[in-house]
């Protein structure tokens, strides 16, 4: 009971315990106010420059290279004379197939000859067919009557019978004009074929731009031997140069609204310095495979001998422009979809989301985001802080 009581005493004598309150650490951000715009937002897509009209010239004939007139990244115009190969044997075939030609036009001629020839005949045989077959009829007259011998009768027979043969050969000549001469007309059609075909082979010992482009590259110098099929060179349009970027997915509901509408989508890239102005013209006709999205084809909106086919570029796309976006600067992001506004001296975590981007006048590219939670004038934290 003593040692009860003592303890108790000890217990109710003991002195109190201060608390010391430690103030809450502050810390000093920068903020911006809340304020909903109507922009249109930025896409930032990357791409490089290729050109659907890329011609691949290829030798037709077995020759010799003799002349270059063009070297790799040169300018040609339509018409120009890129390669000279060595006409010499193309110029003997197209001898040789203009002297068949002849000799068919030849053959025509004489067989038209031989058809007048062969129809004045025709009259003069069946003249003499007429009298040797009085010659039989006298004989025949004069054998009944016993004043000829069976032999002059047999040789009047004979004779008509030669007479009879003779015309029908000759009708049979005269029938077969037509024929003969049809099937020489073939042959001048195939000699005429031949011809063309030989003045293209020498034709083709040019080469020339099949329009205005640039060379891409050069496969041959001057001394090769050619076959035909071999690569020569390269060449393509510089009027057809275009961009494929790939256009994200949850951007592509937007462009293909406004490409049915035909609304024309705007992109704009710096080369060397250079502002480039480009134009959305189509989406590509299938998906590749493991992408985020459909390539879009960028045409250049001025002049295309500013690019080279395959730079690569980095393209900023405007959107349609969108109502109840905010502009804060990327500092303003943490993670993926959130940003933190001032409640009462703390921070409040707010889930956004992304629109897109946008370049402001100062040249500064900003972030937009669209949130349901934040109000008009709200204060934005825009100072990334640690942890």
């Amino acid at each position: 009971s003593v040692a009860i009581a003592v303890f108790m005493m000890l217990s109710f004598s003991k002195p109190e315990k201060i608390t010391l309150e430690r103030p809450e650490k502050i810390w000093r951000v920068k903020t911006i106010p809340v304020k909903f715009e109507q922009i249109s937002p930025e896409v930032t897509v990357y791409g490089r420059v290729e050109t659907p009209r890329r011609a691949s010239l290829n030798a037709a004939i077995s020759a010799d290279l003799t002349k270059i007139n063009v070297l790799e990244g040169a300018s040609v115009s339509k018409g120009d004379v890129l390669l000279t190969l060595d006409s010499s044997d193309a110029d003997l075939l197209l001898n040789q197939r203009e002297a068949d030609l002849a000799e068919v036009n030849a053959l025509i001629a004489s067989e038209e000859s031989r058809y007048k020839r062969d129809k004045s005949l025709l009259s003069n045989e069946k003249l003499l067919l007429t009298l040797t077959e009085k010659v039989v009829t006298r004989a025949k007259k004069l054998d009944e009557a016993r004043l000829v011998t069976r032999s002059s009768l047999d040789e009047a027979v004979a004779n008509q019978q030669r007479q009879l043969v003779t015309l029908k050969r000759l009708q049979y000549d005269v029938d077969e004009h037509t024929t003969r001469l049809e099937g020489l007309k073939a042959r001048q059609s195939g000699a005429g074929a031949m011809l063309q075909q030989a003045k293209l082979d020498v034709g083709r010992t040019v080469i020339r731009s099949p329009f205005n482009g640039r060379i891409a590259n050069l496969n041959v110098s001057i001394g090769d031997r050619v076959r035909v099929g071999d690569s020569l060179l390269s060449v393509y349009d510089l009027d057809e140069l275009e961009v494929r970027a790939q256009i994200p997915s949850r951007h592509l509901k937007q462009v293909r609204n406004g490409l049915r509408q035909g609304q024309t989508a705007k992109a704009k890239a710096v080369l060397d310095g250079n502002l480039l102005l480009f134009e959305l013209t189509r989406l590509s006709g299938e998906t590749r495979q493991d992408s985020g999205g459909i390539d879009g084809l960028f045409s250049l909106a001025g002049d295309n001998h500013t690019l080279a086919l395959g730079t690569f570029l980095e393209l900023s796309l405007s959107l349609e422009a969108q109502k109840n976006v905010i502009v804060v600067p990327f500092n303003a992001l943490y993670g993926l979809n959130r940003v933190y506004r001032i409640k009462n001296g703390y921070l409040e975590s707010v889930k956004i989301s992304r629109v897109g981007e946008f370049q402001d006048s100062n040249g500064q590219t900003q972030l937009l985001i669209r949130s349901e939670v934040l109000r008009e004038n709200d204060e934005v934290v825009v100072t990334q802080l640690p942890n």
